[in-house]
């Protein structure tokens, strides 16, 4: 059988792939070294695994040996996911390109009793007298701007389908249109015509 050359879109797709999946992986190591510090300092009973493979991913396990959680990477979108696995179903707790947010959120559900700051509680706390609709609405285009403004990974970080995402930014961005002021009539037309 006679091997063809990779063509230039396949050499870069190959090439993408292959730095995505080292990134992947780079990334998922330094996550193992950060989380045994922390579960070491903090007197934690909870051992950490890097599983490279096809779907490298870090494995958390309990004095038992038994899986508590898992975290990897996805593929499409980038961000990290914590998954806490229990007894009869796998649960996602957080999907977040934050590393910090992601260790203190694994500090949160694993840690037993151990002090850990309660920076969601603290968060909450201060949005208290506000409307539903103003929080949900700061919330999505804080997350949006933190995404660089692509729907999709905003739509992944809050957990809502891409759909609901821009029905609501297409209302949000409608209002705020409302809220301009209009320019003068004949300020239009001087602009395009290019004379008064």
């Amino acid at each position: 059988m006679i091997k063809h050359p990779l063509s230039a879109a396949d050499y870069e797709a190959a090439s993408a792939s292959a730095t995505c999946d080292l990134k992947t992986k780079t990334l998922l190591r330094a996550l193992v070294c950060r989380l045994r510090d922390l579960f070491s300092d903090a007197g934690f009973p909870l051992s950490v695994i890097f599983t490279g493979g096809t779907e490298p991913h870090v494995t958390i396990r309990d004095e038992t040996a038994g899986i508590s959680a898992r975290i990897a990477i996805d593929a499409e979108s980038g961000l990290y996911v914590f998954y806490e696995l229990g007894c009869r179903a796998t649960v996602i707790v957080l999907a977040t390109a934050n590393e910090n947010r992601l260790i203190e959120e694994i500090a949160l559900h694993l840690g037993g009793d151990s002090p850990v700051p309660q920076t969601i509680d603290t968060a909450v706390s201060v949005l208290v007298g506000q409307t539903t609709e103003d929080v949900e609405r700061k919330l999505i285009l804080q997350t949006l701007h933190h995404c660089d403004g692509d729907p999709t990974h905003t739509a992944f970080m809050l957990g809502m389908p891409l759909v609901v995402l821009c029905n609501k930014l297409a209302v949000y961005f409608a209002d705020s249109a409302r809220r301009l002021p209009e320019a003068p009539t004949g300020a239009g037309r001087r602009a395009v015509g290019g004379r008064p």
